[in-house]
C-alpha cells in the first residue's frame, strides 16, 4: 500500500498524482488549456500519461475536469467521481441550479474583475460521458482506494457543490478538491472556496474533515495548511453572508 503522491500545478489549479499498483492516481485535471502544460510537467518527473489509471474528480467543475477528454483518449483511464457528478459533467457546465453565491463581497467584485479580462471565462466544459466501467460513489468509501493500493478513504465532502469528494490518505494528508482553499486568503476567504451552494453544508464537511483526522490538507487552489486552520476559521461565514445567488 502507498502514500507517495506528487503536486502537478498546470495552471490555476492543483492536481496531484498519487501511487496504486502499477501507476498512479490523478486528482482531478485543470482547466481544458492546461493540458499541454500537464503533460510537460509529467515529462519533466519522467511520468507517461499511460501510466495513469484513474482519474479521480473531487467535483464537475470547468476547472477540476477540463481536460478530462484528453487524457481517455489517450489512457485506458477509469474515473472515480460521486454519482452526482454523473449528469452534471455530461452538461458540461458548473452546476448553477443549486442556488449559493460568493464568499464576501470583495471576492464578488473581483470575479466580475476577473470576467471582464477573461470574457471566454464561462463556466463551461468539454462534457464527459462516463462509461460502465468508470466508478460511482454515493458517499464515503472506505473500499476502492485500498483495492487499488492506497492507505486512504474516499470522503462526501458536498457544500461547494453537491458532488465533492476527497481523498483522506490513513497519515492524515487530505486532498480536498474546493472543500477548503488558501488562496485568496488577503480577499478573506478564511479558507474557504470561493463560491459555495450551500455553507451549512460546507462547514459540516469541515468538520466530518476534523473529526476524521485529518492533518494536512492540500487544495486544489493554494499551498497546503495544517487543520488547525479549519478549526480556527469554522463557522465564521454563514449563508447570510454569500453573495450574488444565482
Amino acid at each position: 500500500m502507498k502514500n507517495e503522491f506528487v503536486t502537478l500545478s498546470p495552471g490555476k489549479t492543483n492536481c496531484y498524482l498519487i501511487q496504486v499498483n502499477n501507476g498512479y492516481l490523478l486528482i482531478d485535471t485543470g482547466y481544458e488549456k492546461d493540458y499541454s502544460n500537464f503533460l510537460k510537467e509529467l515529462d519533466e518527473r519522467e511520468i507517461e500519461v499511460s501510466e495513469i489509471n484513474y482519474i479521480l474528480l473531487t467535483h464537475h467543475h470547468d476547472d477540476h475536469s477540463g481536460f478530462t477528454n484528453n487524457l481517455l483518449k489517450e489512457t485506458e483511464v477509469k474515473i472515480i467521481a460521486h454519482e452526482y457528478a454523473e449528469a452534471l459533467l455530461k452538461i458540461g457546465e458548473n452546476d448553477k441550479t443549486r442556488g449559493g453565491g460568493y464568499i464576501n463581497r470583495r471576492v464578488h467584485y473581483l470575479s466580475k474583475i476577473y470576467k471582464l479580462l477573461n470574457p471566454d471565462w464561462d463556466l463551461t466544459f468539454p462534457p464527459v460521458r462516463l462509461r460502465d466501467n468508470d466508478i460511482l460513489i454515493s458517499g464515503d468509501n472506505k473500499g476502492i482506494l485500498r483495492k487499488i493500493g492506497i492507505d486512504g478513504t474516499i470522503l462526501y465532502t458536498p457544500g461547494h457543490t453537491i458532488d465533492s469528494i476527497s481523498v483522506l490518505l490513513d497519515n492524515g494528508v487530505i486532498f480536498c478538491g474546493d472543500a477548503a482553499m488558501s488562496w485568496p486568503l488577503w480577499a478573506g476567504i478564511k479558507y474557504c472556496t470561493i463560491f459555495i451552494t450551500d455553507i451549512n453544508k460546507f462547514y459540516g464537511s469541515w468538520e466530518k474533515i476534523i473529526e476524521n483526522g485529518a492533518k494536512e490538507v492540500y487544495p486544489s487552489h493554494g499551498k497546503p495548511f495544517e487543520i488547525k486552520k479549519l478549526k480556527e476559521n469554522i463557522w465564521e461565514y454563514s449563508n447570510d453572508s454569500l453573495v450574488e445567488f444565482f
